[in-house]
């Protein structure tokens, strides 16, 4: 008489019930990734606005090399077309920052160039995931007819997560250490707190 697999008797272990998977539809995968994709991109410039009071420039520059490159790949593809949408000439903001920055001097201070810096931070700041949200938008099937309900809550979850990256920054000394900031890299801000790395 053989014995099933399952047999107490025949020293095989149990095999454990199977674990529920998660899963997601379609709809709500497209929420997610844009949402994930816009924090992604966006709540780096927010912590360093919260821990040093500046957006990095290669942040800037980021976006400006990116937003041109789309805004120049799509006006050669699709033509007067495209450059007939008001909408898409945000897309040159980025070069407009970098113009003024140019025109101005590196040295001194004038209200003018307070201006400018924070023209900087706000389309860094929005820039960074609006043009998550582009590719993602490009990327995967069907995002780009994201209901309103759906793009509301991206955005929202986006905006919560670049907020509390910020209030993180501000609040450093809490967090991080000196030796935290310089093994990253970066620059240790002067009221960061001495102790180890975490």
């Amino acid at each position: 008489m053989s014995s099933s697999p399952n047999d107490a008797n025949s020293g095989d272990t149990a095999v454990p019930p199977e674990m529920p998977h998660l899963t997601l539809d379609p709809e709500a995968r497209r929420v997610a990734a844009a949402a994930v994709a816009g924090a992604a991109l966006g709540w780096w410039p927010a912590f360093t606005l919260g821990v040093y009071g500046v957006i990095f420039f290669e942040q800037h520059l980021a976006l400006w090399a990116a937003a041109t490159s789309a805004f120049l790949a799509a006006a050669l593809v699709r033509g007067r077309p495209f450059l007939r949408r008001p909408a898409v000439w945000a897309f040159l903001l980025p070069s407009l920052w970098l113009v003024l920055a140019w025109l101005l001097p590196v040295a001194g201070e004038s209200t003018l160039r307070d201006v400018v810096f924070w023209f900087g931070v706000i389309i860094t700041l929005i820039g960074m995931p609006v043009l998550a949200a582009l590719i993602v938008r490009l990327l995967i099937p069907g995002a780009a007819g994201l209901p309103r309900r759906d793009a509301v809550a991206a955005a929202s979850v986006v905006i919560l997560v670049m907020l509390v990256s910020y209030l993180v920054g501000t609040q450093h000394p809490h967090v991080l250490s000196c030796e935290d900031f310089a093994i990253s890299g970066n620059y240790s801000p002067s009221n960061c707190t001495p102790g180890n790395t975490h």
